[in-house]
Formats: C-alpha cells, structure tokens, sequence
C-alpha cells in the first residue's frame, strides 16, 4: 500500500497568501488535538523562527546547513521543532539530515493531522502522525504557530531520523545475511530510456546516452494492472512492514520443508523446491501496510502479505506484461515475532523473527492422481485392498473416453511437448450388479488415497498433514445418474444430478460454470509452474490444461496420515435396468454414461492449512 502522504493536503494552501490580520482571524479558532490553541504569527515561518527567544539552538542548526536559503517567503512549510531547554544535540547522528528532517515544503493544518498519514520532511524520508493527532513519531506535539506561510510545530524531544526498511535491510549484520542476500538476489539494474539525456550518436546512427541506471526487484516490486506502481521496498514513498528472520531460522524453515516432501509427496525434494521456499520467504517477509504491534503479535489474525501485479521485461523485443501474483499468508501464531523490541522505521515498521515456518499449502502444491494409472499398475491383490466395491462390479479402465491434450503451440510442427506432456483421458469404469439392479440397490466405492509415481513406476500411499483441503474430481460428462460423494466419514454432496451438473466435472477440465480461472485457491488452477497466460498465447485450449478439476468440497484431515474418499450412487441400478429392459445396448465403451466412469481426483491445501 502506498503511504498516504501529506503532500495533497499541502496542494490545498499552495495559493499565495496575503499578510492580512483577516487571513489569520480565520484559522485563529483552530486547536491542536490536545486541546490547546494555535498562536498566530504575522509573518513568515523563517521570521518566527529566528525571532523566538526559546529556538536559538534550532536557529542555528537551520542556518549552519542552509535551511532557510532553500524557503521562499512564497512557498509554503511545515516545520517541527524543540525548545532550547529539549534540544539534545548528542542524538543527532547526521546534522545535515536532521535539519532537512524537521521541515516539510508544504504547510499542514493541525486538523490535517490523522492517524495513519505521514508527512514527506525535505530529507525524503516520513514522518508520522499518532494518538490522533497529538504526537509525530515519539514525540508529543506541545505548541503550534501558525505563520503567513505555514506551521511552526514544537515537540517535546529531538525527532528522530529513522532508517526506511530498505535502509535497514541493508544495513543488517551477518547474522542476517542469509535474508539479506535472498531479497537482494532479484535486484537488477536496467537502462531507463525514458530519464536519461541523449549526449550524442554513434557514426553508425545510433543514439549515446547519459545512461540513467534504475534498480527494481523482479521479485517485489508491485504495480496495477496497467503498469503503474504501486509498491516497491527501496521507496519511503510507500509503506512497509518487513520480517526479519535470521540464518538459523532461515536454514531450519527450509531443512523442514525439504524433509517434507519425501513424506508428503512421495518423491525427493530438488533444487526447484528450495528456491521456491526462498522466494515464499521473501515474499513473506514484506506487507505494505504498517502493522503495529497488536497486528503482528501470535493472537492475531492471518493477513496476507504484499500482492498486485509483477512486471516482466522482455529487453530483446522491448515487451513490457504485468502478471497477478496473489499474495503470501502470515499466521502470527506460528511466524512468531519479537513485540518486545520493534522498529520504527521511516516507512513503517519492522520485526524480528523468532520463529519461521513454510506453511504446508506452500510445500504441497496439490496431490492429484488419476484412477487409470492407479488401477492400471496394481496387482489384483492391492486393487481389492484400496477400492471396496459394493454393488458395482465389473471394474475396468476404459480407454480414449475423449481424445488425448497435447499442450502444442498452434501451426507448430512439433508434436510432443517435453516439459508439459500429453494428458490421456482414461476412465475407471464399473458397472452394477445383477443383484443390485433387481432389488433396485445403492452402488458405492470406497478408496484410498494413493498416488502413482511415474519416474519410479511405483504407487505410494498418501500420508499428508491434517489441515483443510480443496477435494477437486473429475468423471466423464452427461453422466446419467446422480452421486454422492464422502471424505472419510462426511458427505459433501448427496444425488448430485450428473446430466445436469456433471459437465463441471468434465475429466479434470475445469468447470463449465462460471467460475474464475485465475488464483490458485477459488480459481481452476493448474500445474506447479504453469503458465496458463503464456500457453494460452501459443494454443487456446491452454486453459483446460490438468486443471486441479471443479471443486466438490473443502474437506478437513483431522490427523496426519491417509484418507478415505467415497463415491456412492442411489438410483445407478435402477437407472442401467431401465435402459438394458428398453432395449438399449450398453457396451463397455466410452459411450456408455449409464456405468460408473470415475477419472481423477486433487486435493489441493487452503491457505488455512498452515
């Protein structure tokens, strides 16, 4: 979020202002929060200062660093000041930034003064306004005059210059380093063609420039959808709340998640995965919002951290995109800070962490499998261990149920796509029994979580960390019975109609409602690393591509360990007696939506599953 600076309201008494005693007899009624009344001044702010008896040390401090040269008798100011009997020259570190940090060009009414803004002083940096009104920064707000060209406001002690976060990140120790150089990694310096002079041209034609260098962070720097920024960390324009974490706890964060996923997703963590983890910490770390210490502390709420868009610079063909990037989720109980000790910063705030987690929803992108690939790899022995039938039988794995997506870009002359392969749309299909359809009998199916891995050729059962999950599945369409659907021991949908609401549940390709297909929790969302705007680009139909599916419940894992999902249809029996005494020839086959047709399910954790 932007800081809300103060430099609209000084807009507002950029007229030139006239000397006469009416000028002040207007605003002779205004009171400063505290309840005390402005003085009146006939004259300019420097005039006030110079002739004030109790400000000869802050006088001089202006005069010896130039101060008053830069204010004009027709600009307007604010500035903030301490009495001879407060002023305390040991806390000053930087004589010249502690001048340019007492005065404001712009003059502030004191009914200006709100909660949450803050002033831009001359140095760049902020100042901002507490206890409604009647403190700036740490300092109590005493007295003010108001004079022909702005405010002169006395506090009770020395304001302090405060680094901003950036300034602060910088600054940080080698006990630090780790996150330091984890944020800095996506600095980059580039050629800003729009700010820098044309010095000259090469024989050749081409243009010499004062080049003028920018540094952005690919990683963090925000903007809107068009382009406009709004949030960037090395700015004291915007406000910033930063974590701090140490090495340790950086280390051990990541050695946890890492340890994870053998366990959780039944394959060996890799280098991807940890830069992922590093690049969820930096995006952690930072909000644009100022949180005070109420907002961060282990009772608080989740929040999350700064989102909007990203830029991407393509400097070969000049092309400039800003993508959505959503943002990451703080839980104050378990990224547990120090409120003891926090830091005012210029632009905000800062915290030390005490305790660092990768939230399980981070290290566990989804879990999807397909029952084709389960039941097709397993011995008759485990397919009568991990799917109890009761009343369907006859299971078996229907080929080609619709043709096969091969992720090519369009008029391309390739036909396989390395890194995002062809995906096959096989079924599992089952049919009832003689009995069940004589006596009119519910068909149900109860199964295991299990997931095939491909490189191994080997399947594992699931064992995942108990928190809340999306439970996305897919089936063939126009299906014509109804079914209901379990998570362990809970229905989430009864006699769900599938010919009049299956077509949502179209093999893994996303809903034919209207749902978003953008964001990764309400959206359809797609693979790990997925592009879906890039593909959508070189192939149109990209947007179906292994979707997670349509969702038909947030489920709860109470412990950690396997699940249970159970698929039951009431009225199937009937329904296939029906059509077998009309007549109708139900082959094995694609074409028959009276059998069960079962294709996939995803469990993909909430941000809740912390």
């Amino acid at each position: 979020m932007k800081a809300i600076p103060l430099v609209m309201i000084g807009c507002l008494f950029m007229a030139s202002c006239s000397s006469d005693w009416d000028d002040h007899y207007d605003e002779s009624s205004i009171t400063l929060a505290n309840g005390s009344e402005v003085t009146i001044f006939n004259g300019s702010v420097t005039d006030y200062i110079k002739s004030a008896s109790d400000l000869t040390k802050v006088n001089e401090l202006f005069n010896r660093n130039d101060i008053f040269a830069e204010t004009r008798s027709d600009g307007q100011y604010t500035f903030i000041v301490c009495a001879d009997d407060l002023y305390d020259e040991s806390k000053i570190n930087d004589e010249a930034t502690f001048a340019e940090q007492s005065v404001a060009n712009m003059s502030i009414n004191p009914s200006k003064l709100v909660d949450g803004w803050n002033i831009n002083m001359r140095s760049g940096k902020s100042v901002w306004v507490y206890d409604g009104g009647k403190r700036l920064d740490d300092c109590n707000i005493i007295k003010a005059v108001k004079a022909d060209n702005g405010y002169v406001y006395y506090v009770d002690g020395m304001l302090p210059v405060r680094q901003s976060a950036y300034e602060l990140l910088i600054s940080l120790g080698d006990e630090y380093s780790r996150f330091k150089e984890l944020v800095t990694n996506y600095n980059y310096e580039y050629f800003d063609r729009e700010n820098s002079l044309p010095i000259g041209v090469t024989d050749d034609g081409r243009v010499i420039y004062d080049s003028v260098k920018v540094t952005k962070n690919t990683l963090m720097d925000r903007y809107d959808s068009d382009g406009t920024p709004t949030w960037n960390m090395r700015s004291e324009s915007y406000t910033t709340t930063m974590f701090i974490p140490n090495n340790t706890l950086i280390d051990k964060a990541i050695n946890s998640a890492m340890d994870s996923i053998p366990l959780w997703l039944n394959r060996q963590a890799t280098d991807d995965d940890r830069a992922k983890f590093e690049e969820w910490i930096v995006k952690a770390c930072f909000s644009d919002k100022r949180l005070e210490v109420a907002d961060v502390s282990s009772s608080a709420s989740d929040f999350k951290c700064v989102e909007g868009y990203q830029e991407s610079i393509d400097e070969t063909s000049d092309l400039t995109t800003y993508k959505n990037l959503e943002g990451a989720w703080w839980r104050p109980s378990v990224q547990t800070v120090d409120t003891s000790n926090p830091v005012t910063l210029s632009n905000g705030m800062a915290y030390y962490c005490t305790n660092l987690k990768i939230p399980n929803h981070v290290v566990i992108y989804r879990v999807k499998s397909r029952f084709y690939e389960l039941w097709n790899n397993m011995t008759a022995s485990q397919q009568s261990q991990y799917f109890r039938w009761e009343n369907w039988v006859d299971p078996m794995v229907i080929n080609d149920c619709q043709g096969q997506f091969d992720l090519i870009a369009s008029g391309s002359t390739t036909t396989t796509n390395a890194q995002w392969p062809s995906i096959f749309y096989h079924e599992l299909c089952a049919i009832p029994s003689e009995e069940a359809m004589a006596e009119g009998l519910p068909c149900s199916v109860e199964y295991d979580g299990l997931t095939w891995n491909e490189d191994e050729q080997k399947i594992y059962e699931c064992h995942l960390p108990a928190g809340e999950y999306y439970l996305r599945m897919g089936f063939k369409h126009s299906l014509l019975y109804s079914l209901s659907i379990a998570f362990n021991d809970t229905w989430l949908v009864e006699d769900m109609n599938m010919h009049a609401t299956g077509s949502n549940y179209h093999f893994d390709r996303g809903a034919a409602s209207a749902v978003p297909h953008y964001g990764e929790e309400f959206g359809i969302a797609y693979p790990e690393g997925f592009d879906v705007d890039y593909w959508q680009k070189q192939n149109e139909k990209a947007i179906a591509y292994d979707t997670d599916g349509y969702t038909v419940g947030v489920v709860t894992l109470p412990h950690s360990g396997n699940f249970r999902i159970r698929v039951t249809s009431n009225d199937m029996a009937s329904i296939y007696k029906a059509a077998l005494d009309s007549g109708t020839v139900l082959n094995r086959d694609k074409n028959n939506v009276n059998q069960l047709m079962m294709y996939h399910w995803c469990l993909r954790p909430t941000h809740n599953n912390y």
